[in-house]
């Protein structure tokens, strides 16, 4: 596990044992000791120089040479300040103290300031204001103005007694040119400072440290106004985002106990022995990937190992002529496909994969109860994990992209996320599964981090529409092309599509499906919405042995769907020991799960969702070709997908009607969709949102503003991204007898549903529960059988 112990007296290093009453912590339990100012800050020091060894570029990236020399001071005295009487008291009875520890370790800056030249003694300043609070409230709690009777810097500056200044003197003057090297920190050209002698030092922080703290207060607050208002500034904006993020990631980091920031131990040797791969027998596109360095697009057939390609270009930037990437990213649209290649990883690639989503930390405590751990342990150690992730701790993690542009949205953190951004490589999966819109923010996202932080990104996929293909290109600045060979293309033929006139909901096409289970097949049925997949899995249930019949779609908790997505797996997963099977499934099947289903009988949906449909059917080519059924009806999109797109796939799948579904023809049937009309209206809503996000988050991106001060951007980010979960009214005697002692396990009882989905609950008066009241108590029908129902008069496809 990687925690430590507070360090004593390292015998690498001098120590200051004369300052172990000083405390920077409190006690973990009651009649302990806390954890020293100096075991601290070691801590943070250490995980500093963890992250100059994983971005020694950063300095040149954000031309500021001095980044690291800033850095160092600014985390040696960042605490400082806690040696005040009244913070120390805090920390041993819980007694309320008034000030900001930061503001006075400003105090101690001057001791050093020999040692920090040009712009690195301001930028040492500003992480240290920074480190905890924004700037508006440092400028209310500590106006400069005031006459001194009623002045809170001089009453701060008095909290710090004449030994204890003594005791930092020493540390500074006897111990820290000792931890510099020890900790590698005169690799990165730090230079021990020169104070001025003892007495003169301590007589002049009592007499000087209120004008100290002022000047560097007031040369902080300019920095800040210069800085948001684009102005020429001793330090820009660039930089300041690294000062503050990396002190927020190192004392966050130290804090913790984290032991040292591993990069990611990637190798193309480790990649082919995880996926049990013979080098002598990779195709084409794996081998190129493998030897590509720098961004690169692939295009290949759904199941022909794009992952491990991904992977292996993962590795060669780690090779020669790579950029040695600090962490690699891979990034998936949905929670449930995002929990099957963390498992995937970590089976590649143990204790070294993070698993970061809204229901991360409930995956995690079920895999580890999968694992047979007591309930309180497990949940001990998911919220560990958890923890661990988004301390940025692992090197290799699986998120969605909406965690990235938590940065962009300046959520709180923001400039350590973007710190732990900087340099990343980032493998994208199932770029297809975004509206415009959402591509628009996703790709702008992608551009910035490319062009400003130096990240390199590897994007896969199946099919992509030239229009949409351009835009992905653009952003990634000219990267290189590859793509699996025709031959493969050929050989992964593995469908024959069939267009059936009338409704899948039809007396007529239910027993097409019953017919198709008879036959020994394992089925999937994809309907558009919830209540049309709820609806067939009732009627089908009179065609079909209820044993033999499963429902999935979004709209159940984690218990069934748990439940639910490992008894499908466990019938026509890759590899499984097959049964007849029908799986009736909305849209969420096309990429939560790695499934290999015998026949498809779908709604009618536009040409990229069919042919992920299609891709859950005869995935390992067992199979010569495998029936894929397509419905005429309802040819509306269902208030889910836009009428056209869907007029336009049944017409391009019209003339194959009975022929193989040949992969390589994908490209040309999705340029054919997405032409004339259509394609103008897509790249307008991808331009326009493209343009109005740069307008309002991009160009205007920030240090020392965090959402709270962006109006509604919180908000407006859980209603774009993240939704919410609500738990249904039949359930909530069960979560609360389970909340007291099984947390998580009351946990999964919340069904996610999205922000349009909750509005329908609100408007229908279905919300029982009381405005602000945790959980959100909704008074719709549920079973395990068939999920949450819907609002009247709503329909959604989640």
């Amino acid at each position: 596990m990687p925690v430590g112990s507070t360090p004593r007296e390292p015998p690498v290093a001098p120590w200051p044992a004369w300052l172990e009453g000083v405390w920077a912590k409190s006690p973990a339990q009651a009649g302990a000791p806390g954890e020293t100012l100096a075991g601290h800050t070691w801590r943070v020091l250490s995980r500093l120089r963890d992250l100059a060894r994983l971005r020694p570029w950063l300095p040149e990236r954000c031309a500021f040479p001095g980044l690291w020399r800033a850095l160092f001071w600014a985390a040696l005295l960042h605490d400082w300040g806690k040696a005040a009487a009244g913070f120390q008291a805090r920390l041993r009875s819980g007694a309320a103290w008034r000030h900001r520890h930061e503001v006075l370790s400003l105090a101690f800056l001057d001791w050093v300031v020999r040692a920090l030249p040009g712009a690195e003694a301001l930028g040492a300043a500003a992480a240290i204001a920074s480190h905890h609070r924004d700037p508006e409230e440092l400028r209310r709690d500590y106006p400069l103005d005031l006459p001194p009777e009623d002045d809170p810097l001089a009453e701060l500056l008095g909290e710090l007694d004449e030994e204890t200044a003594r005791g930092l003197w020493r540390w500074l003057a006897e111990v820290v040119p000792g931890w510099i090297v020890a900790l590698g920190f005169d690799a990165l050209d730090v230079r021990p400072a020169v104070p001025p002698p003892a007495e003169v030092a301590v007589r002049e922080l009592r007499q000087r440290g209120r004008e100290a703290m002022a000047g560097w207060l007031r040369r902080y607050q300019r920095l800040v106004r210069a800085v948001r208002a684009g102005e020429e500034a001793a330090l820009g904006a660039f930089p300041c985002l690294f000062l503050r993020g990396g002190l927020l990631q190192a004392d966050h980091a130290g804090s913790a106990g984290l032991e040292a920031l591993p990069p990611p131990d990637l190798s193309a040797e480790g990649v082919l022995a995880a996926a049990r791969l013979d080098p002598a027998l990779l195709h084409d596109h794996q081998r190129a990937a493998a030897r590509t360095v720098g961004s690169a697009v692939l295009t290949a057939p759904t199941g022909s190992g794009k992952t491990e390609a991904a992977l292996l270009w993962a590795a060669a930037q780690s090779g020669p002529g790579g950029w040695r990437p600090p962490r690699l990213f891979y990034v998936l649209p949905y929670q449930a496909s995002m929990n099957a290649m963390y498992d995937r990883l970590e089976r590649a690639f143990p204790r070294q994969v993070g698993l970061v989503h809204g229901r991360s930390v409930l995956a995690l405590y079920e895999r580890l109860m999968d694992q047979r751990y007591d309930p309180a342990e497990a949940a001990r150690l998911a919220r560990l994990a958890r923890g661990l992730a988004d301390l940025h701790y692992y090197p290799v993690r699986v998120l969605s992209p909406y965690q990235m542009l938590k940065a962009v949205y300046q959520l709180k953190g923001y400039e350590a996320l973007l710190g732990d951004l900087a340099g990343a490589a980032f493998i994208f999966d199932e770029i297809h599964a975004y509206q415009p819109e959402r591509l628009a923010m996703i790709l702008e996202t992608v551009r910035y981090l490319r062009a400003r932080l130096g990240a390199g990104f590897f994007i896969m996929t199946a099919t992509l529409p030239s229009l949409v293909r351009r835009r992905v290109e653009e952003a990634l600045g000219a990267p290189a092309a590859i793509a699996a060979s025709p031959d493969l293309f050929r050989a992964f033929t593995r469908h024959r599509l069939h267009l059936v006139k009338g409704d899948l909901l039809g007396e007529e096409g239910l027993a097409r499906v019953a017919e198709a289970y008879r036959r020994g097949a394992a089925v999937l049925v994809v309907c558009n919405t919830v209540a049309r997949a709820q609806e067939a899995f009732r009627r089908l249930g009179l065609l079909v042995p209820q044993d033999a019949l499963l429902l999935l779609h979004g709209r159940f908790n984690g218990r069934d769907r748990l439940r639910k997505e490992l008894k499908v797996l466990a019938a026509t997963g890759l590899g499984a020991a097959r049964r007849p099977l029908v799986v009736v499934a909305t849209q969420v099947v096309e990429v939560s799960l790695n499934l290999d289903l015998d026949a498809l009988f779908s709604d009618p949906a536009p040409l990229e969702a069919l042919v992920q449909r299609f891709g859950r059917v005869n995935r390992s080519r067992r199979a010569e070709l495998a029936p894929v059924h397509v419905f005429s009806e309802p040819a509306d999109g269902q208030g889910v997908y836009p009428p056209d797109l869907v007029a336009a796939a049944l017409e391009v799948l019209r003339p194959w009607d009975g022929q193989p579904v040949d992969e390589a023809a994908v490209q040309d049937w999705l340029d054919r969709v997405y032409a004339g009309e259509r394609a103008r209206a897509w790249c307008g809503r991808y331009d326009q949102a493209a343009a109005e996000f740069r307008a309002a988050f991009l160009d205007h991106l920030r240090p020392f503003a965090s959402a709270r001060e962006l109006a509604c951007a919180e908000e407006a980010f859980e209603r774009l991204f993240d939704g919410t979960e609500v738990l249904p009214a039949c359930l909530e005697g069960e979560y609360r007898s389970l909340r007291e002692e099984r947390p998580l396990e009351a946990s999964r009882l919340l069904v996610p549903v999205s922000y349009r989905r909750w509005q329908a609950f609100l408007r229908a008066g279905r919300v029982v529960s009381t405005p602000g009241r945790w959980p959100r108590v909704v008074d719709v029908p549920y079973t395990p059988e068939l999920g949450l129902a819907d609002a009247p008069g709503e329909a959604a496809g989640e």
